[in-house]
């Protein structure tokens, strides 16, 4: 490895963050704070892109840490609540109003189909009383001249 004079800034910089995370991370397990990308880069005070993208090595540090962490919270016998609860929760409330709407959107159509069966009915029926009614008007006309 290169002596410390001889790294670049960028080099030196990389160290620097790797020590602030190895050292939030300590300080998180010794605390029993959770260990997530977002608590350690509060911690370390690094930024959390640089943490989940541009540094996949301190990724996996974190990531190890927070399972090797669940593993001993599950293994002392307290069960964390599984991640996503309220959002299937949330899911599935959401797919029975939707199956609700569902329904009401078919009873709508079919009321729909009902009033416009109605509707064209009606027109057809005045159409024949305005014929009738023009035919016996004309019929009066005619007998009219006629007298």
């Amino acid at each position: 490895m290169k002596n410390e004079k001889e790294l670049s800034l960028a080099e030196k910089n990389r160290l620097l963050t790797a020590e602030k995370v190895k050292k939030a991370l300590e300080l998180l397990k010794k605390s029993n704070k959770p260990i997530n990308i977002s608590s350690v880069s509060k911690m370390a005070k690094v930024s959390r892109k640089t943490l989940s993208t541009n540094r996949p090595d301190l990724k996996a540090m974190i990531e190890e840490a927070s399972s090797l962490q669940r593993d001993l919270r599950d293994s002392e016998g307290v069960i964390s609540k599984p991640k996503g609860t309220t959002q299937s929760d949330r899911l599935k409330q959401i797919r029975e109003k939707n199956k609700k709407l569902i329904l009401d959107k078919k009873k709508t159509l079919e009321q729909n189909m009902i009033l416009t069966k109605e509707n064209m009915q009606l027109k057809e029926r005045l159409a024949d009383l305005e014929e009738k009614l023009y035919s016996q008007a004309e019929l009066k006309v005619v007998e009219m001249k006629e007298k």
